[in-house]
């Protein structure tokens, strides 16, 4: 059967078919804007700002909006059935997923290697500037990152001297950077909250009293106030999600069952509102004694976590004899990165090692790191000596006890987290 004509002298199909291009070349333009305005600002050495690629999007977006209308002008009714061969497939646009991995893989490919391997390293001020209760982001923290890209900083309450200065500091130091950070702190509830007890804000509820009272939609409503407050300060991640089992200290209890509610739901309420989760601390403390129940009971929680999207598990500094039969310490386990965190729960996000200086005393600075690396981390907390830990893995990639590619491979679940918000909020413009 021949298509209806309109009065313009074009097909229906045809119509729909420029329609459909249109949709298809505007998905594509601005994976492209993004790719563009990323690549610039890595060449110019200054991070993007949401703003200017939005603003660009939108430029290009006006033009294809134009033709768009333009078609609409032909007036044709949508036929009643399309022909298969009509359907738009889901390979002809690119999905958010897509257009976020092409994000990711275009910066990383601009960075030099000196840059990528900074950026798997999570320090705090002190460290990367090299002075002592650092409250303010000067020369020192710009020349600091110009020579150190690292990935992330974390701030305690030294850090914190009242609402301005934190929020003026995090500000500073984020612009200073070429690359996205995590501002991090470890904000758990109660009296152990960093940021609530500097700045002397209302308390929330500690996770003990979460877990007793039992309620998981309080345990959600309590992250989503800390997220708030955290948002508004600066900070875009929270490493004080405890998933371990306890009845005593900052745990939300001993009943598996129990925890896992609370943690699934805190995970929510922070990630819902800008703030990424860090559980801590896989897989917890597990010896010789543990069973296989009990090892299952142990995991539970963050397995919990992780189907609520976590996007980073803290593993521990201290050895699980049950699951690895030796005293290696857990955040240098390819056995508990890989087999089990990796394997048995399936998590695909970032792994960050407890501080290494906990095990300053069996390892130096640089082997910790590179070790880290090669059982499966994708991310150094806190080392001994941060100097000594950089120069050891970018030594290590240099000589190729560690591929480019396994850096890489880090660094793209660490961009994956820093950039899909953006990416989510550019592509619904």
């Amino acid at each position: 059967m021949e298509d209806k004509m309109n009065n313009n002298g074009g097909s229906e199909r045809d119509v729909r078919r420029e329609l459909r291009r249109q949709r298809r070349i505007r998905a594509q333009i601005t994976a492209y804007a993004i790719t563009g305005v990323l690549g610039v600002s890595v060449i110019s050495g200054a991070f993007f700002t949401l703003d200017k690629v939005i603003g660009a999007v939108k430029a290009y977006n006006e033009q294809v909006e134009e033709t768009v209308a333009e078609a609409k002008e032909v007036n044709v009714q949508p036929a009643a059935v399309e022909s298969p061969d009509e359907a738009v497939t889901d390979a002809e646009v690119m999905s958010g997923e897509d257009m976020l991995d092409h994000v990711v893989d275009t910066c990383i490919s601009e960075m030099p290697l000196e840059d990528r391997v900074a950026g798997l390293f999570m320090v705090s001020p002190e460290q990367l500037t090299n002075s002592d209760a650092v409250i303010k982001a000067g020369t020192a923290t710009q020349d600091a990152l110009n020579s150190y890209a690292v990935g992330g900083l974390v701030y305690l309450s030294k850090n914190i001297k009242d609402g301005a200065q934190i929020k003026e500091m995090l500000s500073s130091t984020s612009a200073m950077s070429k690359y996205p950070l995590f501002l991090s702190t470890v904000e758990v509830g109660g009296e152990k909250s960093v940021v609530a007890n500097a700045l002397g804000l209302d308390p929330v509820a500690s996770p003990a009293e979460l877990g007793s009272n039992g309620n998981a939609d309080e345990a959600y409503n309590t992250a989503s106030r800390v997220a708030d407050y955290l948002n508004g300060y600066g900070f875009n991640l929270n490493l004080g999600v405890n998933a371990n089992l306890s009845a005593e200290g900052n745990s939300f209890g001993a009943d598996s069952k129990t925890v896992s509610a609370m943690v699934a739901k805190t995970v929510e309420g922070l990630q819902s509102f800008g703030v990424s989760a860090c559980l801590q601390y896989f897989p917890e403390t597990i010896n010789s004694g543990n069973n296989v129940d009990g090892l299952a009971e142990v995991l539970e929680p963050f397995r919990a976590g992780i189907d609520s999207g976590a996007s980073m598990i803290m593993v521990c500094s201290a050895p699980s004899t049950g699951i690895t039969g030796d005293d290696t310490p857990s955040c240098l386990s390819q056995t508990v990165m890989q087999e089990v965190l990796r394997g048995q729960l399936g998590y695909n996000g970032i792994i960050i090692t407890d501080s290494l200086s906990d095990i300053s005393d069996r390892y130096s600075s640089a082997d910790a790191a590179v070790a880290a690396l090669q059982a499966g981390a994708d991310m150094i907390f806190l080392p001994e000596n941060f100097g000594e830990a950089y120069q050891g893995v970018l030594a290590a990639v240099q000589n190729g006890t560690i591929s480019e590619e396994r850096i890489n491979e880090s660094l793209r679940r660490v961009y994956r987290v820093k950039y899909a918000n953006r990416v989510e909020e550019i592509t619904a413009q």
